[in-house]
């Protein structure tokens, strides 16, 4: 990591934060090098709690690719226990030539992802990647409404909805107890470079973008959505910048967007 886990959990918390999420990636290169007991007591001291563990891939697949799954799907288990966490992301990833299998596939491994996950009082946030097309909102949001497991639906990602000519649709049909989370970032109209480029570099903190991220609270509202908040803003300018300046201008972004729904 380009900052320390310490700086990170300060910077969290200093803007009145309860929770943040970690990568798979970075809790295991963290646990290499110190103990499980050292990060908690890291988010003790500061009052922080690691809310969810990504990401799951390949929950749908058989042979060798499911059984890394499993393992995987184990440890992301075991941290989330660890950690206290009570939710894990996940996704579908199909490179060409591969095509996505049967809807009634996809619905009966998601269901029983979500059956194991609630065993260990976890949630599953199914997010699709507009970089990926071939599974979008469209397909996730079938596949979360189809399986209908309280502890698994859809994590609404901004820059994935908004980017995925299939979002808008996908979240107009789904009810508010198939959506498990909310990701907010904002963005240009048009992606900057090519679309892997504007997700991993290009994405803008709410409001300084022209996602209609108002209109997406306002929908979200009417429809009941009762979920944590959080912000994924993948960006090559933010990464210049300390994680106390990254968390003081997320905080701000965000608590002015949330006072412009509440007063237009």
């Amino acid at each position: 990591m380009r900052d320390s886990f310490e700086s990170r959990v300060a910077a969290v918390a200093a803007v009145g934060s309860s929770g943040m999420g970690m990568g798979a990636y970075e809790l295991e290169e963290l646990l290499k090098s110190r103990p499980l007991a050292s990060l908690l007591a890291v988010l003790n001291e500061h009052g922080l709690r690691i809310g969810e563990i990504e990401l799951l891939l390949g929950w749908h697949a058989d042979g060798e690719e499911g059984a890394q799954a499993r393992r995987t799907e184990e440890q992301l288990f075991a941290w989330a226990e660890a950690f206290g966490a009570d939710r894990v992301k996940t996704s579908a990833v199909f490179f060409p030539p591969a095509e996505l299998p049967p809807l009634d596939l996809l619905v009966e491994r998601f269901a029983a992802l979500c059956d194991r996950a609630a065993e260990r009082g976890l949630i599953m946030e199914l997010e699709p990647f507009a970089v990926f097309p071939a599974f979008h909102y469209g397909v996730a949001a079938d596949v979360v409404m189809a399986a209908d497991r309280p502890n698994g639906g859809l994590l609404i990602d901004a820059w994935h909805l908004f980017r995925d000519p299939h979002g808008p649709a996908a979240l107009e049909k789904v009810s508010a107890r198939h959506i498990t989370g909310v990701e907010l970032c904002d963005g240009a109209t048009e992606p900057v470079g090519t679309l892997q480029e504007d997700c991993v570099n290009g994405r803008k903190l709410p409001g300084e973008g022209d996602f209609d991220l108002a209109g997406l609270m306002r929908t979200l509202e009417a429809k009941g959505v009762d979920v944590p908040l959080s912000t994924e803003v993948l960006s090559a300018e933010l990464r210049e910048l300390s994680p106390k300046e990254v968390a003081t201008r997320t905080i701000a972004a965000v608590r002015a967007l949330l006072n412009s729904v509440r007063t237009s």
